[in-house]
């Protein structure tokens, strides 16, 4: 019989290195996501509780800045429960609705505002057949090259049903573009849109070691 042949050992520092990387990938496994999460806040704190910091500034001159910043946050939410709860009621509806059309009847205001509403209404939507609808591979920017993309609907051109596709930018999901695409270029992958989302917000570390994908059962002609 053959000497069994002694399991050669690695060498220090290379045991050491093995340690250090491996401590370094568990480390990233909990700041990474943190990261990203602390990024999505301060960027919507910008856009809404950031916006009343200033004004409230003049009044809460000798507050501290996280007081002053938890306020702001307070406030806002506040103002969110306000609206909601008066919109809620028939009156409310009625006054939101006067001045969405005085809104609606400005030259440029009318178009960011209409565009900004559906694109709320379409990202908070839990309904069926609202928001996104699916997850989706699409080949984009060109050929050979696979993207994530979101299905928002069809739209039907020359007597034939297309998707409208959005595909969004990574780590940053909330740009992209909007494609209009034949059918049997989308592929259907079953992720959930959540999933997808954690998908392009890890770039991509999340995602699973292998797609599946189908073509899509909409009626349509083949890519021109």
């Amino acid at each position: 019989m053959a000497r069994r042949r002694k399991k050669r050992k690695k060498p220090v520092v290379e045991r050491i290195w093995v340690r250090i990387r491996a401590n370094l990938i568990s480390g990233m496994v909990v700041i990474v996501p943190l990261g990203v999460s602390a990024y999505v806040i301060q960027l919507f704190y910008r856009l809404t509780a950031g916006r009343i910091t200033p004004a409230l500034n003049r009044v809460t001159e000798e507050w501290p800045a996280y007081l002053t910043a938890g306020f702001s946050v307070l406030l806002l939410f506040i103002v969110l429960y306000g609206v909601g709860l008066v919109a809620a009621v028939v009156v409310g509806r009625r006054l939101i609705a006067l001045a969405e059309s005085i809104i609606r009847r400005i030259p440029l205001v009318k178009g960011v505002y209409g565009a900004s509403k559906q694109i709320v209404e379409t990202l908070l939507s839990q309904s069926e057949g609202d928001g996104f609808q699916s997850v989706a591979l699409v080949e984009f920017p060109r050929r050979g090259i696979y993207s994530l993309a979101f299905v928002t609907g069809t739209i039907e051109m020359e007597g034939r049903e297309f998707y409208k596709v959005f595909v969004p930018t990574t780590p940053n999901p909330t740009s992209g573009y909007f494609e209009i695409m034949d059918p049997s270029l989308v592929r259907l992958t079953g992720f959930s849109v959540e999933e997808g989302v954690k998908i392009l917000m890890s770039g991509g570390i999340l995602a699973p070691e292998t797609i599946g994908g189908e073509s899509s059962g909409i009626t349509g002609g083949s890519a021109c």
